[in-house]
């Protein structure tokens, strides 16, 4: 299989007012894919998430969809922990109308704890998470842990890995602005 590429979201040279538009436009540029953004919550009904999926299946555009950013699998408190859950399902909701086939995930902050202590706060929730999206019916949406931008923020490269043994369905999300930034620019050369 040959690498597909798309943008998260719309470009500042995104020529329309509607996301609508979006897979035609991705298709004129001979993209491939297009990241349909929720960071600041899935507010997309349900009869504009159809219309984006047929007009991205008659484009030839593949879509996933970005969770809400606010999201943090790490956090320790229990209704923290169940409003997370609420969060993924209802993205994994919205990319199903549309026809998404993977949902992107934050994994979250720190929270003034060690590494260890968060992540394995974060697969304990992650566990939890993928059992009800499983229950809900959205099994065969890909959940997709992202690696993550800050120093404080659960979410390099290994961590993210880690996060993907507690399924096989669960799928790395690699942005590499993000561990670029994450070596606060050191990630240089041709070996990096």
């Amino acid at each position: 299989m040959s690498a597909l590429f798309g943008p998260a979201g719309n470009a500042e040279s995104f020529p329309y007012k509607s996301s609508l538009d979006a897979p035609k436009w991705l298709r004129d540029l001979g993209l491939d894919l297009y990241e349909y953004q929720c960071g600041k919550g899935v507010n997309i009904g349900e009869e504009t998430a159809r219309k984006l999926g047929e007009r991205a299946r008659e484009s030839g555009i593949r879509l996933s969809l970005h969770a809400p950013y606010f999201i943090n699998l790490a956090n320790p408190d229990p209704e923290s922990r169940k409003k997370t859950a609420g969060y993924i399902l209802a993205a994994c909701r919205a990319a199903d109308w549309m026809g998404a086939t993977r949902v992107t995930i934050h994994s979250g902050a720190l929270m003034k704890r060690t590494r260890r202590e968060a992540l394995d706060t974060a697969l304990d929730t992650l566990r939890e998470v993928v059992s009800i999206v499983d229950g809900e019916g959205y099994g065969h949406i890909t959940l997709c842990p992202e690696t993550m931008g800050k120093v404080n923020q659960l979410g390099d490269l290994d961590e993210v890995l880690e996060l993907c043994t507690v399924d096989g369905r669960l799928t790395p999300c690699i942005d590499f602005g993000h561990l670029y930034a994450r070596t606060l620019g050191r990630l240089e050369g041709p070996e990096a």
